[in-house]
């Protein structure tokens, strides 16, 4: 067992990639090659695999530069101090820092082939990951959006990580066999929020699922703009140039809500081995009817996964009121985070104890209390 470094997707292979267990969306080649290849600024990517002969053991995408989006869930000080320190003294005060795992990625997980010491192929990626920072210069390094069902996740808890909870992200489950089944399924408020957004949104909307979307790009890219500007937490955006490589994955397509010619929202779906993630939601907000569009997207992206079977969908890692009331359940994610500088590990402490905010227990009690 050794591990080993690749320089793209493509070396690594479809073929390879395709028998490991993990996050099978998230880590998929298609939505992988089209992070790769659609990277900007100084962001470069390698991939560390840990092979046995010619079998490929488990592989971890590692991305590194310092246009990275890494402040997103930090507390308001650390993030206005980092910016400061940036503007005043110039990108190359900026830090070094490598993410491994998925950039956009909703269930953060390592792909591993069962059968195998997954321990042992965890430490041997940790210990890479620290050779790239000492080759890199790296500041700091996080394993990003660690999925609480990870079974390995105990081989970071250890004293070299600061362990953090990251946003969690949101199942539900779509195992139904009909609309009226998963209505029936839901609370009382539930059931009346959904029918209530179901009959407005058939009356006001036309439903429409496209596969091939690259030429409804500029139609639709401005709105997925404006609900990132609108964020509260401003996570990685993709480019247009994203969409384009995503409309060429075979499974995945676009969810459009129109009226009449006009996009009045957008939903990108991507799916695969039993789960669907629906990424990157786009809104009118000129339109006064914007909070039914945003619930209709929802809905109709849940009905979709159901008409295919599909018996499990991940909304994301944030608007956590309203997926809850249609039936969503929150799932912790932990970011672990190691320092290699000494005035970076200074502030990590700081960090974990703002970011136990983000317990998916505490998120859920806040808003059954109207939050």
């Amino acid at each position: 067992m050794h591990s080993q470094w690749y320089q793209s997707i493509d070396d690594l292979g479809a073929h390879r990639i395709e028998p490991l267990e993990g996050s099978p969306v998230d880590f998929s080649y298609g939505l992988l090659r089209a992070i790769e290849r659609t990277l900007w600024g100084d962001v470069r990517v390698r991939y560390i695999a840990v092979e046995e002969g010619n079998v490929l053991l488990g592989f971890l995408p590692v991305y590194y530069g310092t246009n990275i989006e890494f402040m997103a869930a930090m507390p308001g000080p650390i993030q206005r101090a980092y910016a400061g320190l940036v503007e005043h003294l110039g990108l190359a005060n900026a830090y070094r820092v490598a993410v491994a795992g998925s950039l956009i990625s909703d269930r953060g997980y390592i792909p591993l082939l069962p059968g195998h010491d997954a321990d042992a192929i965890v430490d041997l990626m940790i210990a890479a990951i620290d050779d790239l920072a000492a080759e890199q210069r790296l500041h700091l390094a996080f394993i990003k959006d660690v999925h609480q069902d990870f079974p390995q996740i105990g081989r970071f808890r250890r004293d070299d990580f600061v362990e953090c909870y990251s946003l969690p992200t949101t199942r539900v489950d779509t195992h139904f066999a009909s609309e009226k089944d998963y209505i029936a399924s839901l609370t009382a408020n539930g059931r009346s929020i959904v029918r209530r957004a179901l009959k407005k949104a058939a009356q006001a909307f036309t439903v429409r699922y496209v596969s091939d979307y690259e030429d409804l790009i500029p139609r639709f890219f401005p709105l997925l703009r404006a609900t990132y500007l609108k964020a509260q937490f401003k996570l990685e955006e993709p480019t247009p140039q994203f969409f384009a490589e995503c409309a060429k994955i075979r499974d995945s397509e676009l969810l459009l809500l129109e009226d009449g010619e006009r996009i009045a929202g957008a939903f990108l779906l991507f799916w695969g081995r039993g789960q669907q993630q629906n990424k990157r939601i786009g809104i009118d907000y000129s339109d006064e009817r914007s909070p039914l569009i945003y619930n209709a997207l929802n809905l109709h992206s849940l009905l979709r996964a159901m008409e295919r079977g599909i018996p499990l969908c991940y909304q994301g890692q944030t608007t956590y009121t309203p997926k809850i009331r249609i039936g969503g359940r929150l799932e912790d994610q932990f970011l672990f985070i190691k320092g290699y500088r000494f005035s970076v590990r200074l502030s990590l402490p700081l960090q974990r104890r703002w970011m136990m905010q983000y317990r998916a227990e505490t998120i859920e009690r806040a808003v059954k209390q109207g939050a």
